[in-house]
């Protein structure tokens, strides 16, 4: 069976320091043939324009253009894609080595004409951590939320017909419009359930956190786009929306207009950085404890072993030594000629006694 051919198209914008790990992973593909496209979006930063030139190659391209954006960008890239497949990799993020193969694999084993599109699980890391175990493929739910990230593998044709991002869209949510296109086509996604795809966070603020500010207003834009196809599913979106509010205990609302069970788990989640606090504190007195113990012990090791010394410079003591052997010939003799010998020294005891009682006496 002959190997997937794709493109992946990396836009980069301020983010050259980051490109050559994720172009790295995607020349690392195995049992695929693959060609990247970096387009350096007007990048300002004295930087990136270089770092991106610096991984061009024989399988790596890179189109320097003035700055038009997210989704402008992806579309330049995707015109010079030549491969069955396209694939759209953020600057700053990559892939794992069987990200095509396995994605392309799922597309033809599906064997249906409708899949535009194969998609898989991400993997957050650095800020970011955890694992997006996305959903599977629902036409009903993605006119309700995005099921999957930008980073999958479409087909070329497909990608064309759908005429690409719309570039108007550089606010965020372009991938999501993208797919509701697929629904209105009657075309679906696959799921592979691996985390294929690494989603870096690696500052505080994100274009992902920019866009969900705007969640209201990007919205807004996406039905308008797509008026007929959301008025004539409105009433199944309708119920769908309420029976995910039931279902997630959302529907009982306080004076805030928020859940109250939301806005209990939000209590909660408020209180654990004083949890965290507190376990801090009690950890560190538990170090103090433990290093005073090992301090304590150290120290009754260190006088342990001078008592040792002491006891065994006194046993080596020629005196002693020959004490000791006095005693142990002594006690070897029978018991009445031992006695016989060790007469005159008890007297001896016995007059001193005498003699110390009248010293003490009145």
């Amino acid at each position: 069976m002959p190997q997937p051919t794709a493109t992946i198209v990396i836009p980069c914008y301020n983010h050259g320091r980051f490109v050559a790990e994720a172009v790295r992973s995607c020349l690392a593909q195995i049992e695929a043939d693959v060609n990247v496209v970096i387009v350096n979006d007007g990048s300002d930063d004295g930087n990136t324009p270089a770092q991106c030139d610096a991984v061009a190659g024989a399988c790596v391209s890179v189109i320097h253009q003035p700055n038009a954006g997210l989704p402008a960008a992806r579309n330049r890239g995707a015109a010079e894609a030549t491969g069955e497949f396209i694939a759209f990799l953020d600057a700053d993020d990559w892939i794992e080595t069987t990200f095509v193969s396995r994605l392309a694999a799922a597309i033809t084993d599906a064997g249906d004409d409708a899949v535009s599109h194969a998609y898989c699980q991400e993997q957050l890391v650095e800020q970011g951590e955890g694992i997006w175990r996305v959903p599977e493929w629902d036409p009903e739910l993605m006119l309700i939320t995005n099921l999957h990230p930008v980073t999958a593998l479409i087909r070329r044709d497909r990608f064309e017909q759908l005429g690409g991002f719309d570039k108007s869209m550089t606010l965020g949510y372009e991938d999501w419009e993208l797919w509701i296109r697929c629904v209105e086509r009657g075309w679906r996604g696959v799921r592979v359930q691996e985390p294929l795809f690494i989603w870096r966070r690696h500052s505080d603020t994100t274009m992902v956190m920019e866009a969900v500010q705007r969640h209201d207003e990007l919205v807004a834009s996406i039905i308008e786009r797509h008026r007929d196809l959301y008025e004539a599913r409105f009433e199944a979106l309708y119920l769908r929306c309420n029976s995910m509010l039931r279902r997630f205990d959302c529907n009982w609302l306080d004076e805030t207009g928020d859940p109250i069970s939301l806005r209990h788990y939000r209590d909660m989640a408020a209180s654990i950085p004083v949890l965290y606090d507190q376990l801090a504190i009690a950890r560190k007195h538990a170090e103090a404890m433990t290093a005073e113990r090992d301090a304590w012990k150290a120290n009754h090791e260190s006088v342990e072993q001078s008592f040792k010394k002491v006891h065994a410079d006194y046993e080596a003591m020629t005196v002693i030594r020959l004490h000791h052997r006095a005693h142990g010939l002594m006690r070897a003799l029978p018991r009445p000629v031992r006695a016989l010998m060790l007469l005159p020294v008890r007297t001896l005891r016995a007059l001193a006694g005498k003699r110390s009682a009248g010293t003490d006496g009145p």
